[in-house]
């Protein structure tokens, strides 16, 4: 939906290139996807003079939406995104057969264990009126039905819209390990990765230029709702290096839910056309016309 919108956009711009009264740098942007491609653009030059085209002045993006109606468009000023981090922790313990556990650290007890204590960091030590996530999303070891496991591997993610709160998840997942392990008897390793940044629209003139655009496409009724999600996006590498606005079409299809993520994922594909006019009135509006 991301690449599509775009391209119909640069094939209106395209048309109207001789009306266009400046410079339309439009940016296609791979590995948004835990790699983070915005920051290797940025990197190599994409919003600078040079061989990606000229110097670009301020930044918008968009983000098709399936949690809400064909027609909304989301956009509000602050935070819109989560910082998105990962750990993977490993719980080590010593073997032996299942009939015969003394002299065992069962790794498995023990990784359900840090598990538990985990999910109360949030609920426990965050601060109840900030926002954080801390989710495992994977956890493996064994080998056999009657083997006491001696290594389990624990990954997840967490999420939070603050560096005080982020520090303090990470710092609380460290205590949780080294008391778990003692406990236990057992070692734990805490590998903790700090991944993208939050995507905040630091910017209320920008956040008022998508808000103007959308009005004009879709109605004032249906624009300038707030939308704010637990969510990471490498746009806010953009974000940072200059002004702008980061923003989210709603695409949902009628009936059940089909979210993001999800083996069910689908969304409204008109809401490619609404995103790419979208973008071209914001074109418009900061540019103008010849």
């Amino acid at each position: 939906g991301h690449m599509a919108g775009l391209l119909a956009a640069a094939k209106i711009l395209h048309k109207q290139r001789a009306k266009i009264a400046g410079i339309v740098k439009l940016v296609f942007q791979p590995a948004e996807e835990g790699l983070g491609g915005a920051r290797a653009m940025i990197a190599d030059g994409v919003l600078e003079d040079g061989p990606c085209g000229p110097r670009g002045d301020a930044v918008y993006g968009l983000h098709p939406w399936s949690y809400d109606a064909l027609g909304d468009i989301l956009c509000s000023a602050g935070p819109v995104m989560a910082a998105s981090d990962r750990f993977d922790i490993d719980v080590y313990g010593k073997g032996g057969h299942g009939a015969a556990p003394q002299g065992t650290v069962d790794a498995i007890v023990e990784a359900a264990s840090v598990v538990t204590s985990l999910h109360t960091i949030v609920s426990r030590n965050v601060d109840p009126l900030e926002n954080g996530v801390l989710t495992v999303g994977m956890i493996n070891g064994g080998c056999n039905y009657n083997v006491i496991c001696d290594h389990v591997r624990i990954t997840g993610t967490c999420r939070s819209f603050k560096p005080e709160v982020q520090e303090t998840i990470k710092a609380r997942m460290h205590n949780v390990c080294c008391g778990v392990a003692a406990a236990h008897g057992g070692r734990i390793e805490l590998e903790y990765k700090y991944g993208y940044p939050p995507t905040v629209n630091a910017y209320p003139e920008c956040v008022a230029v998508v808000n103007s655009a959308s009005a004009r496409i879709v109605g004032v009724a249906n624009c300038g709702k707030p939308q704010k999600t637990m969510g990471a996006e490498d746009f806010s590498y953009f974000l940072q290096a200059r002004p702008g606005c980061f923003f989210f079409v709603g695409a949902a299809l009628p009936g059940d839910p089909r979210p993001h993520h999800k083996s069910v994922f689908d969304f409204d594909e008109d809401a490619i056309l609404l995103g790419a006019s979208v973008f071209v009135q914001i074109i418009r509006d900061i540019i103008g016309q010849k």
